[in-house]
């Protein structure tokens, strides 16, 4: 049972990242680089679409998480598990969630739109590092 949690776990996680950057790189370079600022109800419209996607995955990669961890005889002993979990729930799960309330409720006007846009270069880095330190943990369980 263990390994197939973990065979859904990193699906859902290729799932997860692969929607998460490719949409925000799309976003900034459709907003800051190219500098198109025409169709942007449309591009965003599309982006609110993929968030979904986004925000479904998130939740396959916590559930078959927790998954591993109950059925596979993980402690919270382990190092490596409570800073990975830490992060997720401390840092992955609010930036989701404050993504989610905002491309759902907020950004639906101009003024929005610059306002996530900043939102979404201020949390590409520390995301991109956080997410790094993650699978680093995963692979090397130092």
């Amino acid at each position: 049972m263990y390994l197939l949690f973990k065979y859904f776990h990193i699906l859902s996680v290729i799932g997860w990242v692969s929607s998460t950057s490719s949409l925000g790189i799309y976003l900034l370079y459709k907003t800051f680089i190219k500098k198109d600022l025409s169709n942007q109800e449309e591009i965003r419209s599309f982006y609110r679409f993929l968030t979904v996607f986004e925000l479904l995955f998130f939740g396959f990669v916590v559930v078959f998480g927790l998954g591993m961890v109950f059925h596979g005889g993980l402690t919270l002993e382990s190092s490596w598990l409570k800073y990975k979990i830490l992060i997720v729930f401390g840092f992955f799960l609010p930036l989701e969630v404050v993504n989610g309330i905002m491309v759902f409720k907020y950004v639906k006007n101009e003024r929005w739109y610059l306002i996530y846009d900043k939102f979404i270069l201020a949390i590409t880095f520390p995301l991109v590092i956080a997410g790094l330190v993650v699978i680093y943990l995963a692979v090397f369980k130092p």
